[in-house]
């Protein structure tokens, strides 16, 4: 048991030796060697959040809104050899400042039951199907909104329309 600790935490030691840690926001990426990448990082979520119709308009913030805060993930996804294959920034929403039954009724994520994938494999096997893998890119943006949800506008927008407002601009989320 001992000997599974240790070999255990040679192997985190290993993978987390490097002292280049991932940055924590934008400015923090924009003051380091390898900010071209984390741009078109950047600027590839954005275009994806964009594409998708995420963002309404730019207005002020209603009376009774708590608009919801964001925060910049930036992660470096490595290969089998720990080299950096690729860059990737996502934008994500603190829902955790939501109040239950007053900003929102109910919340549930898209996703399939074990039980159920257990099933279907199962059944693919027995029915001799042929199966593949595949990956929704940005797929959290395909879900529709049944209620009004606001959130501050995050760094990295350009928006003119969110200059002309003087205090507490924000988007209503579609």
């Amino acid at each position: 048991m001992i000997i599974d600790d240790i070999f255990a935490f040679s192997v985190a030691a290993e993978i987390i030796k490097d002292d280049d840690i991932e940055p924590c926001s934008i400015n923090e990426c924009t003051q380091r060697q390898d900010w071209p990448k984390w741009k078109d990082a950047i600027q590839a979520e954005l275009n994806s959040l964009e594409k998708r119709s995420v963002f309404g308009h730019i207005i002020p913030t209603p009376p009774n809104v708590n608009p919801v805060g964001y925060k910049w993930v930036f992660t470096r996804k490595r290969n089998e050899k720990n080299e950096i294959s690729r860059y990737k920034a996502r934008l994500v929403a603190q829902g955790f400042s939501q109040r239950p039954g007053i900003d929102y009724v109910e919340t549930y994520s898209p996703v399939m039951d074990t039980i159920t994938f257990r099933y279907l494999i199962s059944l693919a096997v027995s029915e001799k199907l042929e199966m593949r893998l595949m990956d929704v890119i940005t797929a959290y943006l395909y879900g529709e909104l049944d209620t009004d949800i606001y959130m501050k506008v995050p760094e990295g927008f350009r928006l003119p329309e969110a200059a002309k407002i003087n205090h507490g601009a924000c988007s209503q989320l579609n």
